[in-house]
């Protein structure tokens, strides 16, 4: 409250008030309309003598308040019980958004108190005291406010102050009294740690910026680490001073107030103020957002008169200004505040397993985690010994789309890979995020004919043997040395070349993937009708290749030299080595109404093909 109202200047009439405004309206639009996204929006205000002063009447108003300017934590200065605290939180918040708030109340000196409330989804405040304040009529609230999804030791500081009211052109000692107020909580912030966050709101009852409770918070001095800065900077007499009508925060009310307590007088005076430290300028961290100081409901347009008037609010409509000139003799007064950096990363990167000389990489995103507006994430990446990460440093915007960095691993030699990538950054939930990196190299694989020595080329003779006489033979194909460091080795296809076409591998070739397992070839030479008494010669090549796995590569072909002789001999001196050739397999298969079954004789003669079921 400002008992000193009776000592203002005259108003002047309405009309000639909206005609000298009418310049500088746009520029007031533009201030107060246009509300930045805020990440914590942090306000404060004076509720007048709650809830000493028509409560019930008064509720309904400050409901439409609150509802309209959706802060996340709200100081209140003149709740002068816990009952009204109470009150605040059920009555008016509580039906507001039900469920969503907390608050606390703190004795400031007899028969007055201050309270804080926050969205609980949003802010926590903890450590809730007083600075004790002996050259004054009331305490100065402090605490700590905390955000959701930060370590402990991410917070900001948080002090509601309520100085001596009185102007001081009608009796000094009530400015006097505010700057000894003042000087003591300058003492008290300069006890802050260097850089430690802060804001100090409240109603401070100055009448501009000569006064020496403003000076002393917000001057230089031997100790710095408590000085206050305004973010709005301005200067000289704040009180009925047309130019400055956009940052008034008292009195909604002209005249026919709510309540004989409303101090009346129409809005003149910058009473409510939030001033911070510097390092909530200073872009990095908690910060307040640049241009977020809102005297909430004045639009520049009714100075030194109702915040409603002639029907009309440009910043917040009608309804709204009604109910804040109806709710308190203060306006509130709100800032945007930006929330630290956090990082999100990738906890884990596996790849897997991948083969020697191989250039594997792996992505790992990085963003800022945080919820806008909040400060940029800059960080930088330092692999571990075994694996690569880019150089430099680089930054991440809340909200943006992650950056994608390669992470590669050393692929010079076999063996089991493991190590921490460590994201180091301005972030405030973690300084170091650690990746935990993992994967296998392994050898090459190794085509050979043997499993005990590379060897790559050799001989499959059928020897030398009647017509229909001659046996199938098998061709052992290994991944010699195979062992859990070792690629599997893809066999990819089996050709054969010479020989007038007698060679073949039976059932035909199916690519196979060896591992300690080697597998069998088995090859046929047709010698029906062949030439007697002449060698068959042709070469048998195997392809084949490491497993699909990055690195991988062509192994040596294998190559078998095959020969066969058929002699001249008595057809029947045993039973030959086959009765059948070829039999193809049944097409179609599957089959819808039936199939056909092919099969070769070595000479043509009468033959039946039986088929049984599973049954027999």
């Amino acid at each position: 409250m400002n008992p000193s109202r009776s000592a203002k200047l005259p108003s002047i009439p309405t009309l000639m008030r909206r005609i000298a405004l009418t310049a500088l309206a746009a520029c007031a639009l533009a201030a107060c309309a246009v509300t930045p996204a805020h990440a914590l929006r942090l306000a404060t205000y004076n509720l007048l003598k709650y809830p000493d002063v028509a409560v019930p009447s008064r509720q309904p108003y400050l409901r439409t308040v609150m509802a309209a300017m959706d802060p996340d934590i709200i100081f209140c200065q003149e709740l002068n019980t816990n009952a009204g605290k109470d009150s605040f939180l059920l009555n008016v918040l509580g039906v507001v958004q039900p469920g969503q708030w907390a608050g606390q109340w703190i004795n400031v000196r007899t028969g007055e108190g201050m309270g804080v409330f926050w969205k609980t989804a949003k802010a926590t405040v903890f450590n809730l005291s007083v600075i004790g304040i002996v050259n004054g009529p009331r305490d100065v609230l402090l605490c700590g406010v905390r955000v959701p999804g930060y370590p402990n030791s991410a917070f900001f500081r948080a002090y509601s102050m309520h100085l001596k009211a009185g102007d001081g052109t009608f009796n000094a000692a009530d400015s006097t009294t505010r700057r000894l107020e003042c000087a003591e909580v300058r003492t008290s912030l300069n006890g802050l740690a260097a850089n430690t966050p802060f804001i100090l709101v409240g109603d401070s009852n100055f009448y501009g910026a000569y006064e020496g409770g403003y000076m002393r918070l917000t001057e230089s001095q031997a100790d710095n680490d408590g000085r206050c800065v305004d973010p709005l900077g301005l200067t000289g007499a704040w009180h009925l001073n047309s130019a400055y009508r956009q940052y008034a925060t008292q009195c909604p009310c002209a005249s026919g107030c709510f309540d004989p307590n409303f101090s009346g007088g129409g809005m003149d005076d910058r009473f409510d103020l939030v001033l911070t430290s510097s390092a909530m300028q200073d872009g990095a961290g908690f910060d307040m957002v640049p241009g977020s100081t809102v005297a909430y409901g004045n639009d520049g347009q009714h100075f030194d008169t109702d915040i409603n008037g002639d029907g009309f609010n440009n910043a917040v409509g009608y309804t709204v200004a009604t109910a804040i000139r109806n709710a308190s003799d203060h306006i509130p007064v709100y800032i945007d505040v930006q929330v630290p950096a956090r990082v999100a990363a990738n906890s884990t990167l596996g790849f897997g397993r991948v083969i020697t000389g191989g250039v594997p990489t792996q992505d790992l995103s990085v963003a800022d985690g945080a919820l806008p507006p909040a400060d940029e994430l800059n960080y930088s990446l330092v692999a571990p010994v075994g694996f690569t990460a880019p150089a430099g440093s680089f930054t991440a915007i809340a909200a943006a789309a992650a950056n994608v960095h390669a992470i590669g691993i050393d692929t010079a030699t076999p063996g089991i890979k493991s190590g921490t990538l460590t994201v180091n950054s301005n972030a405030a939930d973690t300084a170091s995020k650690s990746v935990l990196l993992s994967g296998a190299v392994l050898r090459h694989a190794v085509a050979s004919l043997d499993s005990l020595a590379t060897t790559t080329t050799g001989t499959a003779d059928f020897g030398s043997h009647a017509i229909l006489h001659f046996d199938d033979l098998g061709v052992r194909i290994h991944n010699r040395g195979f062992e859990a460091l070792q690629a599997q080795l893809a066999l990819a296809s089996a050709t054969i070349t010479g020989g007038n076409g007698r060679f073949s591998i039976v059932g035909g070739f199916s690519p196979v993937q060896l591992g300690g397992t080697g597998t069998t070839l088995s090859l046929r030479f047709d010698s029906y009708g062949a030439t007697l008494d002449s060698t068959y010669d042709a070469l048998l090549t195997i392809a084949g290749t490491d497993e699909a796995l990055p690195g991988a590569t062509a192994a040596s072909n294998l190559t078998i030299n095959l020969s066969a002789t058929p002699v001249s001999g008595v057809l029947g001196t045993g039973p030959p080595a086959r009765l059948a050739l070829r039999f193809e397999p049944a097409r179609p298969n599957p089959l819808s109404q039936g199939t056909t079954f092919a099969f070769e004789l070595p000479r043509a003669q009468r033959a039946s093909l039986e088929i049984y079921d599973l049954s027999g």
